[in-house]
């Protein structure tokens, strides 16, 4: 049986990451070519069951880690 992910840690570990990285919402928005809303709404868990796989994709290769530290509940420096 597959686990569900939970969007708002997912969310809260990319807020985490761009932040440790000194980017802003707009930088990585940008890098990842999705809109600063979106990208806020996956940061605060509201997207609606999760973002794609392509956008957590591009989401981690812009902040320099591997997609399964977006996926697990811990966080890895």
């Amino acid at each position: 049986m597959a686990r569900k992910i939970d969007t708002r840690i997912m969310g809260l570990k990319i807020a985490y990451y761009r932040k440790k990285r000194r980017m802003t919402q707009t930088e990585l928005a940008e890098k990842v070519n999705i809109s600063i809303r979106y990208l806020s709404k996956i940061e605060c868990g509201q997207v609606t069951n999760c973002a794609s796989f392509p956008v957590l994709n591009r989401i981690s290769n812009a902040l320099g880690i591997g997609i399964e530290q977006l996926l697990t509940t811990e966080i890895v420096d």
